[in-house]
């Protein structure tokens, strides 16, 4: 980007810029050095650039020795008669000058511009007057010409606009031009009828300084024309040169109007605000509190100020083109320029700006303002906020990521750090993580706001200039969670570019992104991720602080098991929970990423309890933050680790709380994974045939949608174990052969073993024929990965495959080898199973005392675990073909339970509840409720779990016998 702090108004510049009427002035002149006179009518807006237009003219003037005359108005010199003219012409009025003209011209020139009389002393008539300074100026022309420029002559006194208009009416034979500089709007009427008579007959010359052009502002401002954000500043000075340099200045970092700018460029204008009485003053700031545009109602009540004296000192600030009435309405009224209505609200005394906010606030919440109005006033008048004003500012954030990101950003982050979690919407503020990472990323992270830093690291032991990593960090996390995995690493590789092409980078960052990047890959099944680790831990290991350090080791943990190289890939875990264990609190508080990814590589390595102590402390550092958006995918691996060490209820309400959470960032893979989870976990922890666990499934079948990355797959892993408990292998057996091409080429190497396990397990419940290929696969996984539990899935696949075949002593040995394997990695779970799978197998072999001793301790430990599905089987029960099916032929299916009481719902829950019960879709649903469709889904979502339903017509059932007895109630 151009550095436009550099850029100067010069006469140069702005005669460069308007071209056009720049070599109308200098044409003028030229005719003035041939001998011909006139009259010169400069008009333009304040700003537009008119008296810097005069500079290279006067400048042209003199080099072809003509006579310069330059007089300025003033405001302050409005009560004192023919100011302006004794100025201009005290370089002619010399003793010789008036000698030469008739005593009775001379006689009038002392009377009216050489003596010091008062503002109320008498001055000679206007005519005469007029006719004595004429003869004065012809004199002075001699043959070489003479330029009168009376500029801001919209400030004159009336004498000097009288004056002007005679000499306006009175054609000069000799080489005299005149230049009248003024403001249309502020310039004195018959002087105006005057001049628009003189350009009517040909006497007066009128150059009118318009708006400028996009192209024309690019140039002023020294900047490209596709400059990103020169056509919003472009909009909002509506062409003024001044606007334009002032808001070209401020553009890319937005502070308030500097001292420099004030003493500057801006000094004219301060000086004519200080003109202001304190009447004038307290409503033009008024205004300046509302805004840009503002009712007459709304200024009376920011003021205070009663009706009748409000609208008198309103006329005055119009008269002196400070408020304008809005073009088209009656009732609203603008500033000439939004540059004015800043430096009126900077000026203003800090407190009483707080307060004046607080009541446009009251004004605006009374009509019903937009939520971006109201924001504005609420971020402006105090440094806390209440419940109300954090979700007006939510609110306000979300509409307004589309057309001012940084305005979004900023209240989205003032919402985040202010709103706290309630009990009915505990993912409220995770709902707005997605549309600030939107804000951020059109913001350019923030770089270029001290405020938007300010509020990305605040609460952490970051520097506000070290904002930029976590503003990247969370746009690409959201990427990620929405499986817009190729957009993550796009945006995480050119961030990287970047850093590089700046000659000297953050070698801690360039580490930071580098392992960012591997984790995408990671998730996304990409192919770099050996590449990427290993380059990642090497610059970890030159440049980078513990925490990056600690990510990079973990990440080369993990792609050194996917390359199936087992010791490098514990020796690299080993040093990364080291490293883990050594950082401060508040380090591993701001990378809990990395805590997952320590629980990711645990599990993959046989290790479940490890897993569930990271993953349980990366969840209790997010707790005090509850719009951390790891906090999800924490909790989902928290529910794994649970259920695999028996623990189906607590892992249970991990998986709920993840998939609630995930509802909310609109994380739909992770949700149905979480769904996923919450099915599984029902399915053993209640008894077989329970509706509840077949409900939560058919909501994660619904809500499975095919995409790229590795969240995907484990959820369809998860369904198809869920779908085989309750006895659907052949909807298991589907899922599992769609999952992926031949080969599995998309599953990670981590799941394969456990993946084809299942396929053997479904294939022999479902009668397919097959299944040796599976078996093969799933031991050269274990024997590719080489840990324990991968040779116990190979097992479990090995035995299925035997028991179909009729070879039941082997699958005995096979499932007991599985079982003593699942012990020695404390995969509780997976250990029950192989016992059940051992005993099944006894018990085809004929030897059913073993069979019914092994279901018998079976039965405790599922008991004592909480894993009813498996703990009351009964060994009276042939085994054949139900232990696949969920258990169901082991004894007879319960009746569906009565739906919870109704009270377990919260009072959103409810409306939402009754909305659906009568038959309407969720638009209307949301619509009704003013709240997103998303937001409604998640509403049902929860509702299904509480009631235990599994559809909408489920729902509508039990609301019409539930709703009936409440109404007479």
């Amino acid at each position: 980007m151009v550095n436009v702090l550099s850029v100067t108004d010069s006469p140069e510049r702005i005669s460069s810029v308007r071209c056009d009427e720049s070599h109308g002035l200098l044409r003028a002149v030229d005719r003035l050095a041939a001998g011909q006179g006139g009259v010169i009518e400069l008009i333009g807006c304040p700003g537009a650039g008119k008296s810097r237009l005069l500079g290279p003219m006067t400048a042209a003037a003199r080099a072809r020795g003509i006579t310069v005359l330059d007089g300025r108005c003033s405001p302050t010199e409005r009560h004192y008669p023919l100011a302006v003219f004794t100025r201009a012409l005290a370089g002619v009025m010399t003793p010789e000058k008036l000698a030469e003209l008739s005593p009775g011209h001379a006689s009038l020139l002392r009377a009216a511009l050489c003596a010091q009389l008062g503002p109320d002393a008498r001055r000679p008539a206007p005519l005469g007057a007029s006719q004595a300074v004429r003869a004065l100026l012809e004199r002075s022309a001699g043959d070489g010409g003479l330029l009168l420029v009376l500029d801001d002559f919209h400030w004159a006194d009336p004498q000097s606009l009288e004056l002007a208009d005679h000499l306006v009416r009175l054609t000069a034979p000799a080489p005299v031009l005149l230049v009248i500089v003024h403001r249309p709007r502020q310039a004195h009427a018959p002087l105006l009828g005057t001049l628009a008579q003189g350009v009517a007959s040909g006497q007066v010359e009128r150059i009118e300084l318009g708006a400028l052009t996009l192209r024309q502002a690019a140039s002023l401002l020294d900047v490209p024309p596709d400059t990103g954000w020169l056509p919003a500043v472009f909009h909002e000075s509506q062409g003024n040169p001044l606007c334009l340099l002032v808001l070209g200045e401020t553009a890319p970092l937005n502070p308030l109007l500097g001292t420099r700018l004030l003493t500057g460029r801006l000094a004219p204008l301060a000086a004519e605000l200080a003109l202001l009485d304190p009447a004038e003053r307290l409503v033009a700031e008024s205004g300046a509190v509302l805004g840009d545009r503002f009712s007459w109602e709304e200024l009376s009540a920011v003021s205070e100020l009663p009706a009748p004296e409000l609208t008198t000192v309103v006329t005055e600030l119009i008269d002196v083109d400070v408020l304008r009435p809005l073009r088209g309405s009656t009732s609203l009224l603008t500033f000439r320029h939004t540059v004015l209505r800043r430096m009126l609200h900077d000026q203003a005394d800090h407190c009483w700006r707080a307060r004046a906010h607080r009541r446009a606030l009251t004004v605006l919440s009374r009509r019903t303002a937009s939520a971006a109005e109201r924001a504005i006033h609420i971020e402006l008048s105090a440094g806390s906020f209440t419940h109300e004003d954090l979700e007006i500012l939510a609110k306000a954030g979300e509409e307004a990521v589309p057309t001012s990101p940084v305005d979004a950003a900023r209240w989205l982050l003032l919402a985040l750090k202010g709103l706290p979690p309630n009990g009915e919407s505990p993912g409220r503020l995770l709902g707005l993580i997605p549309p600030l990472s939107k804000a951020l990323r059109a913001a350019e992270y923030g770089c270029k706001n001290d405020t938007l830093q300010h509020l990305l690291t605040q609460g952490t032991p970051l520097q506000p200039t070290e904002s930029y990593r976590s503003a990247v960090r969370l746009c690409a996390l959201v990427d990620c969670l929405h499986g817009r995995y190729e957009a993550a690493d796009a945006l995480l590789a050119g961030e990287l570019a970047a850093l590089t092409a700046t000659g000297v980078p953050n070698g801690d960052l360039v580490a930071r992104f580098t392992v960012y990047r591997g984790v995408v890959a990671l998730l996304g099944q990409g192919r770099n991720l050996p590449r990427l680790a290993a380059e990642a831990l090497l610059r970890a290991r030159t440049d980078g602080h513990p925490t990056t350090l600690a990510g990079a080791l973990v990440l080369h943990a993990l792609a050194e098991l996917g390359e199936g190289r087992t010791e490098a890939c514990l020796a690299s875990y080993d040093a990364a929970v080291r490293q883990m264990d050594e950082l401060p609190t508040a380090e591993a508080y701001l990378h809990t990423e990395f805590l997952a990814l320590l629980g990711c590589c645990a599990f993959a390595l046989g290790r479940p309890r490890d897993a569930e102590s990271f993953y349980e402390r990366g969840v209790e550092l997010t707790s005090d933050c509850s719009h951390n958006a790891m906090l999800p995918v924490l909790l989902s691996g928290l529910a794994e680790a649970q259920l695999a060490l028996g623990r189906p209820a607590s892992a249970r309400r991990s998986a709920a709380r993840a998939a609630d959470l995930a509802g909310y960032l609109n994380a739909d893979q992770l949700r149905t994974h979480a769904l996923a989870q919450e099915a599984l976990c029902v399915t053993y922890a209640e008894p077989p045939g329970s509706s509840r666990a077949s409900a939560l499934a058919e909501e994660a079948l619904r809500a499975l949608r095919p995409g790229p990355g590795s969240r995907y797959r484990s959820a369809v892993l998860t369904l198809a174990e869920t779908l085989l408990k309750q006895g659907s292998p052949e909807r298991c057996l589907s899922l599992l052969v769609e999952l992926d091409s031949p080969g599995l080429t998309g599953l990670s190497v981590l799941d394969r073993a456990r993946h084809y396990e299942l396929l053997t397990r479904a294939a022999a419940a479902a009668g397919v024929e097959g299944g040796a290929d599976w078996v093969e696969a799933a031991e050269h996984t274990a024997r590719l990965i080489g840990a324990p539990h991968t040779f116990a899935y190979a097992a479990m696949a090995r035995g299925h495959f035997l028991l179909r075949d009729d070879r039941a002593d082997e699958a005995v040995a096979a499932y007991r080898e599985a079982e003593r394997l699942f012990d020695g990695s404390h995969l509780r779970l997976p250990q029950l199973t192989a016992r059940l799978r051992a005993a099944r197998a006894l018990a085809a072999a004929g030897r059913l005392d073993r069979a019914v001793a092994l279901s018998e301790r079976m039965n405790a430990l599922a008991e004592q675990w909480g894993v009813l599905l498996y703990a009351r089987t009964s060994p009276d029960h042939t085994f054949e073909g139900t232990l696949d099916r969920g258990c169901h032929a082991l004894m007879p299916a319960p009746a569906p339970p009565a739906a919870d009481d109704l009270a377990l719902l919260t009072q959103r829950e409810l409306e939402v509840a009754r909305l659906a019960g009568t038959g309407q879709r969720t638009r209307e649903i949301a619509e009704a409720l003013q709240v997103s469709p998303r937001t409604v889904e998640v509403h049902l979502s929860r509702i299904y779990r509480k009631l235990e339903v599994g559809s909408r017509a489920e729902l509508a059932r039990l609301m019409a016998v539930r709703i009936s007895p409440d109404a007479v109630t």
